[in-house]
């Protein structure tokens, strides 16, 4: 699925990009085709590492960036929460059906200062850990599009050497129309490999003392609920609002490091459609 918008470097209207939901109608294009969208907003979540604040806050840019050539395409998505960084190459587009060849990141990367690797000081729960790198994975997505729903099965594996496990996603969305609204849900479940589970969450010998044990796993799972909502305020600005829930299995909610089995994100902002 590439995006499409045009065969030329004009512009048209803007869509939704993240490959989660039904109106990302990313197809084949015959030639280079580009879109994009930028904005500002607020969010608030929890964090899910032991000894950070229980809710942190701040300014989230809104930055979404579709490029494609024929078949290859870059698409960067953070209308969403669950948006990400993607690059793809379509497989087959028919019927409905699509099949992808895909590269993005799953997991962000943390260390003994939290989840920015780049702050200064350490957090006393986490003093001692090793860095845990993000990762990037690649793989297969096959999808298969309704009116305005969308199911998709993705098979990744990492080939950024940071953990080497696999990861299997699944996300059903739906997208609801409601005068001047647009309405998103979507519900996913993702299961990660052994490997994945204890590069992240795992506790080596060397990181174990007295109050963080080693701790070694097996494969984990995680289920995600999404909420969105956009409403147009004029002909190029868009009020926008979302709700990102995760519940993780025992398998990461055991490990040492970890201090709640959830971790919700809510954000409420707005965006400049060029």
């Amino acid at each position: 699925m590439i995006f499409v918008i045009s065969v030329c470097l004009w512009h048209s209207p803007s869509y939704a990009s993240n490959r989660y939901y039904a109106d990302n109608t990313l197809e084949p294009t015959a030639g280079f085709a580009w879109d994009w969208s930028a904005g500002a907003g607020y969010y608030i979540e929890d964090s899910y590492l032991v000894g950070m604040d229980s809710y942190s806050h701040g300014v989230l840019l809104d930055i979404n960036l579709a490029l494609s050539y024929e078949r290859f395409y870059l698409d960067i998505d953070h209308s969403q929460l669950s948006g990400g960084v993607i690059i793809g190459y379509s497989l087959i587009d028919k019927f409905d059906w699509g099949l992808d060849i895909l590269g993005t990141n799953i997991q962000a990367g943390f260390n003994e200062t939290g989840l920015d690797l780049y702050a200064e000081g350490t957090i006393k729960e986490l003093d001692g850990i090793k860095s845990r790198r993000y990762d990037f994975d690649t793989g297969l997505r096959l999808t298969r599009r309704f009116e305005n729903s969308q199911i998709s099965f993705e098979y990744l594996h990492d080939i950024s050497s940071a953990h080497n496990g696999w990861v299997v996603n699944t996300f059903f969305s739906h997208i609801l129309p409601w005068q001047n609204w647009e309405f998103r849900t979507g519900l996913g479940f993702s299961a990660y490999s052994a490997d994945f589970t204890n590069y992240y969450f795992g506790i080596t010998p060397s990181e174990a003392t007295p109050t963080r044990p080693v701790y070694h796993t097996g494969t984990s799972t995680s289920m995600i609920f999404e909420f969105h909502a956009e409403y147009p305020l004029n002909q190029h600005w868009v009020f926008l609002g979302g709700w990102l829930s995760t519940w993780f299995s025992n398998e990461i909610v055991n490990s040492p490091i970890v201090s709640q089995g959830y971790q919700h994100k809510a954000m409420m902002g707005v965006r400049y459609v060029f």
